[in-house]
């Protein structure tokens, strides 16, 4: 198994839009709590000082009113808390809710528009942890929050970080609730179902998904065995043997015609039964945005996986 190469550039770029999870080099560190002490009541919600996760200190002084958001995740979560109508700029892949792709695309993780950005002049920047942007727009004077969910109950956190920082901690509460509400209820309906093997592909290179991951994290939730040892990084490359041997009941990422291909590979369960699923553009996003909607990407993964198991789509 070849694990630990370095992925194309594209691949980092792809992941930012499939994953949006902001893989900074400094991954493995430990993340520095975000300041969710309880805030003042809401007249005097402001100033609001916060730490992000580079470690720094944050302060909004005045409740923001022209908010550019740099990663997917943070424009739905913005909109979602109701704030939408101050977002004045996002990054080139955010593209939900519709209002989101009339504004004005900033760039991507690796690749910010500086100038753009700056002449917007926005009270408050929310951006990823991972890239240039933070750094490079804090030396010129603005305000930015660097953030991120990578592992699922850090999703909650971020929500509620975010709804502080624009001045809505108690809608973002409830939102963060919800969220939690609806990743529950798919796992109720599915806990009755036998578990099942599963292969999750990135790229055909192939990049996959390990157990400790974001994705793997989710697979988890609703019946998925990771054929994937445990113990690799996150986004590994792997070998084709792996899949071989993991032989996976569901194959997701990949269409039945690639994986028939490959050599080896048509001897596999899922391939033989048909169990090979390539998910929509919207399927992705719902799958790997860290946000508002991930009890449906998380109830997008479940209907696979019953649906392999032979249970039906549920």
């Amino acid at each position: 198994m070849r694990v630990g190469a370095k992925a194309p550039r594209f691949f980092w770029v792809v992941l930012l839009v499939l994953l949006a999870l902001a893989l900074s080099c400094g991954r493995d560190a430990p993340k520095p709590p975000a300041d969710l002490a309880p805030a003042a009541p809401a007249a005097a919600a402001f100033p609001v000082t916060v730490r992000d996760d580079l470690g720094r200190t944050v302060t909004v002084k005045t409740e923001p009113h022209r908010i550019v958001a740099l990663l997917p995740s943070h424009t739905e979560t913005l909109f979602a808390l109701g704030v939408g109508d101050r977002v004045v700029g996002v990054d080139d892949f955010s593209d939900f809710p519709a209002e989101a792709t009339h504004l004005p695309k900033l760039g991507a993780l690796y690749e910010p528009r500086v100038e753009q950005i700056l002449a917007l002049a926005p009270d408050l920047v929310i951006a990823s942890e991972g890239g240039p942007a933070p750094e490079r727009l804090a030396e010129q004077g603005l305000v930015v929050w660097a953030g991120s969910a990578r592992q699922l109950d850090e999703v909650y956190r971020v929500i509620e970080v975010v709804g502080r920082l624009v001045g809505k901690r108690d809608a973002a509460v409830a939102l963060a609730a919800r969220v939690r509400a609806d990743i529950e209820r798919v796992e109720a309906d599915v806990r009755s179902g036998r578990r099942v093997r599963v292969y999750y592909e990135l790229d055909p290179t192939p990049y996959t998904v390990a157990p400790g991951s974001f994705l793997g994290a989710l697979l988890a939730r609703v019946g998925g065995d990771n054929v994937i040892p445990k113990g690799t990084e996150d986004f590994p490359r792997i070998g084709p043997e792996v899949v071989i041997a993991g032989d996976p009941e569901v194959m997701i990422g990949l269409t039945a015609e690639d994986a028939a291909r490959r050599p080896g590979w048509s001897h596999i369960t899922a391939v033989r039964r048909g169990a090979v699923y390539k998910l929509t553009p919207a399927e992705e996003n719902l799958v790997s945005r860290p946000g508002p909607r991930l009890g449906e990407g998380l109830a997008v993964l479940a209907r696979y996986l019953r649906r392999g198991a032979g249970e039906g789509s549920r």
